[in-house]
């Protein structure tokens, strides 16, 4: 079966086109795929024939200009919850051959008693438990033991987040053929986060079951995140081996000539965020926050994401409350810092203290930075960076990441400064710090991790008023690579940093005494204050 126009539409928003949907149909078709998923009914959305999304039955047909497949099987998914019951018309009035429904764990026996409708109205009904991996052996037997009395056509392993290894495929197959009525069809559907994806197609074309098999794909792999199997490579394969006479020719020409354009524009596929999705068998989405804080070691993410509760790792109970509590909660390393907040207020207390930011402008106005502080004599501190290039009194140092880039370079600084850190990092010998400061105390005050902030909020906590800033750039979303004065700072692309520091900024400027804030080099970030 190919699902590219239904799971690929993650990737374009379901807009294929209406040409380019039925070529993918005809194609598939043609090349002697068995079935072909065209999309999904919802009925919460409009007619659009560009997409692959149908707000009732009837859309399938308008799109498709009543032109079905002569060979193959037309299915349509359904996510259980996004299509009104009463829109279900009789398999007699439509193009369709089948329904496949997919299902949370949390909602099954109201998606068993809708499948049942399904079936009921004459449709080859399919059972997609979505993270089949997510269930225990005795909740899966439960479930097994339900569909087994529907009788549907068919029902898939659904590996949603790509974590199994062959073990893991091989421990599913086996309990699941062994418990489900021979009659029924085994679907196995996979995600590429391991990199696995097309291996187990192959050895799951290769059981030999009790029962009649159906193994999913899409072309070049299209779909969320890590992606999916592709088509063009189990088709290669079946015909390879003799199993099925295929057309693959049909399928490449569909590869080239309609979804390639996709994959140009797009990023699925492998990659850290999907991979850490999978040995941590939890949605993406907490792999995307923890990443977006820039803040965590690779270490410090997997630390979190073991601490998440079993049944709270799926999409459906991903939430950004919970997310930053756990964040919050993994960066509660407590230390009383009421002596080195002392020792620092009796250093800079009553001077002016300059903070250079790691922006592009240190580089290119380093001519007025230099002369403001040979004018103005203020204590000099850097914020996440050390360099031999800039003399400077302090480092103040908020983010572990920033840390493990400059463990190399310490030892290399012939006039080093005063390392202050947060208690979020844990420090090694070979890069000696001199204060910690408690981290949650002041993310607390800011509302929000942009490190310059929290300094900013500790320098408030022991009265200093003074402060001049240079290198706050703020970033060009644009060009997210050329916002540092050494180009291996960077991290990589960054969407809409800018906000959040704006805010942050506010808070601590405007929260309790007033203090004078100098911007010594041009910055995105004043011109909105």
């Amino acid at each position: 079966m190919d699902y590219t126009l239904r799971d690929g539409g993650y990737i374009n928003d379901w807009k294929f086109g209406n040409w380019t949907i039925r070529s993918v149909v005809t194609r598939l078709d043609s090349a002697r795929v068995d079935i072909i998923e065209c999309g999904f009914l919802d009925s919460r959305v409009k007619y659009n024939k560009d997409r692959s999304l149908y707000p009732d039955i009837p859309s399938v047909a308008k799109t498709l200009a009543n032109s079905p497949p002569k060979r193959a099987s037309l299915v349509a998914m359904i996510d259980y919850g996004t299509f009104k019951q009463e829109l279900l018309i009789p398999k007699s009035e439509s193009i369709l051959d089948g329904i496949w429904l997919i299902f949370k764990k949390e909602n099954v026996d109201g998606a068993l008693s809708y499948a049942q409708e399904i079936k009921r109205l004459g449709y080859k009904l399919f059972l997609n438990p979505v993270a089949l991996t997510s269930y225990r052996d005795i909740e899966i037997l439960r479930l097994l033991d339900s569909i087994n009395e529907i009788k549907p056509f068919g029902m898939s392993i659904v590996d949603t987040y790509g974590l199994m290894f062959d073990n893991d495929m091989k421990k599913y197959i086996y309990f699941i053929d062994s418990n489900l009525n021979p009659d029924i069809t085994l679907g196995y559907h996979t995600h590429n986060n391991l990199q696995m994806g097309n291996a187990h197609c192959v050895s799951f074309i290769n059981w030999n079951l009790r029962r009649t098999k159906i193994v999913d794909s899409s072309i070049l792999g299209m779909g969320k995140n890590a992606g999916n199997a592709c088509t063009e490579l189990v088709c290669s394969y079946i015909e390879k081996i003799g199993l099925k006479q295929m057309d693959v020719n049909h399928v490449f020409e569909c590869a080239y000539g309609d979804i390639l354009k996709f994959a140009i524009k797009s990023n699925w596929g492998y990659g850290l965020d999907n991979l850490l999705s999978a040995i941590h068998d939890c949605s993406p989405n907490w792999i995307k926050f923890l990443m977006k804080k820039h803040t965590l070691s690779i270490k410090s993410i997997r630390v979190i994401l073991d601490s998440l509760p079993f049944e709270k790792r799926e999409v459906s109970y991903f939430s950004k409350e919970l997310a930053e509590q756990k964040y919050l909660d993994y960066m509660d390393k407590h230390v009383d810092d009421g002596g080195a907040r002392k020792a620092l207020q009796e250093a800079w207390m009553g001077r002016e203290v300059i903070l250079l930011c790691p922006g592009k402008t240190l580089k290119t106005h380093r001519k007025e930075i230099d002369e403001y502080i040979a004018a103005r004599q203020p204590i000099v501190v850097t914020v996440n960076f050390l360099t031999d290039t800039i003399s400077a009194d302090y480092a103040f140092i908020g983010n572990s990441i920033r840390y493990s880039q400059m463990m190399g370079v310490y030892s290399e600084i012939k006039s080093k400064p005063q390392i202050l850190l947060t208690s979020n990092i844990v420090p090694i010998d070979a890069f000696k710090f001199d204060y910690t400061f408690n981290y949650k105390t002041l993310y607390e005050s800011v509302g929000g991790d942009n490190v310059t902030v929290l300094l900013i909020a500790l320098m408030k906590g022991i009265g200093v008023d003074r402060i001049a800033i240079a290198g706050m750039d703020g970033f060009d979303e644009t060009n997210s690579d050329d916002c540092f004065f050494d180009v291996n700072m960077r991290f990589g692309p960054s969407d809409n940093v800018n906000q959040p520091l704006i805010e942050q900024l506010r808070r601590i400027i405007n929260a309790g005494d007033a203090i004078d804030i100098r911007w010594i080099t041009p910055s995105r970030i004043k011109e909105t204050l």
